[in-house]
């Protein structure tokens, strides 16, 4: 469960990169300052550190 987390969160904040720090994902998300790629980063990078946590707990 906590693998599918972490690479939920991973696949979120590869994106949200592209979106905010590539000529293509700033064209293709202009007309909301990329807001998208800003939030799904952010989310993304939730969901990794909550991911770690579930690893290292069920782990014990």
């Amino acid at each position: 469960m906590g693998f599918v987390i972490f690479l939920v969160g991973l696949v979120g904040v590869v994106f949200g990169m592209w979106g905010i720090y590539t000529d293509a994902g700033r064209a293709r998300f202009d007309e909301m300052d990329g807001l998208y790629p800003m939030f799904s980063a952010l989310l993304g990078g939730i969901l990794v550190l909550v991911s770690i946590i579930v690893i290292y707990y069920r782990s014990r």
